[in-house]
């Protein structure tokens, strides 16, 4: 296989002048998404209730302590977001609407508590990386109590995380060294209660984890990037086309990804599987 005969050789190949974070991610996690995504340049996909969660809460938290919106006002317009991209057909349409009061006024707390003032939201970073440029967008950017910028990338889970994600841990990396500032992950996770009579569920209270990375493990987590990159950039360039691509990166038909009929759809046209 030859090598590129300079970084982003291969990227640029396929129309990628720069990656993000998910792009990695992609690649080590689920190639064929990688596929779908950025060799076959398909952008709308269907979104899943938990994801509108997170990004319908996110958005409250934005309004609240940026725009300085009343909470209630705030929630109300969350929850209008999620109604309009999520119906009750979909799967955990009524509870993970449930949880988006509950994360909201979770996620204020512990943002106002340990942060003062909300310099972006929804930031477009970037950065260089052994050649490689990379872009992305960060949750929040604020100051501490003594000045200094830091990053919370705020991520809402169904259970309590009991490690950092791999996964999460890049991604704040790369962010930590666009901006040259510290990063922490927030993860808000909700409570949720159930009647024993009427087995209604309820989702009244949660619980924050905050993770933060040394320096030594930013450094390994970058190198780890780098890495994947060079091998990314190394493939494609050695690929004369995208159906190339794709037969290296062949599907498992029984992943739970291929759920959604439009993804079935895209699946077939690529993979003819």
């Amino acid at each position: 296989m030859q090598r590129p005969n300079r970084p982003m050789s291969g990227l640029e190949k396929f129309g990628l002048d720069t990656v993000s974070p998910s792009t990695i991610n992609d690649w080590i996690s689920y190639r064929p998404k990688f596929v779908i995504r950025k060799i076959y340049g398909y952008t709308d996909l269907p979104t899943s209730c938990a994801i509108e969660r997170g990004n319908q809460s996110e958005y409250a938290v934005k309004l609240i302590l940026q725009d300085k919106i009343d909470t209630d006002e705030a929630i109300e317009k969350a929850i209008n977001n999620f109604d309009n991209v999520c119906n009750p057909d979909m799967k955990d349409y009524d509870l993970e609407k449930k949880c988006i009061p509950a994360i909201v006024m979770g996620s204020v707390k512990e943002i106002s508590s340990n942060f003062g003032e909300i310099i972006s939201f929804q930031e477009e970073i970037k950065g260089e990386l052994g050649g490689y440029t990379y872009r992305g967008f960060t949750d929040f950017v604020l100051k501490d109590d003594k000045g200094n910028k830091c990053i919370v990338d705020l991520k809402t889970a169904k259970r309590k995380p009991y490690k950092l994600s791999s996964s999460h841990a890049r991604q704040i990396s790369l962010y930590s060294h666009a901006l040259d500032c510290e990063a922490q992950l927030l993860y808000i996770v909700p409570h949720k209660q159930t009647d024993r009579k009427t087995k209604i569920v309820s989702v009244k209270s949660t619980e924050a984890i905050w993770w933060s990375i040394t320096e030594k493990d930013k450094r390994s987590y970058l190198e780890e990037c780098e890495e994947v990159l060079r091998v990314m950039d190394m493939v494609l360039y050695n690929c004369n086309d995208k159906k190339e691509v794709a037969e290296l990166c062949y599907p498992n038909i029984d992943d739970f990804y291929w759920d959604s009929p439009q993804i079935l759809k895209i699946r077939k046209e690529i993979w003819n599987v």
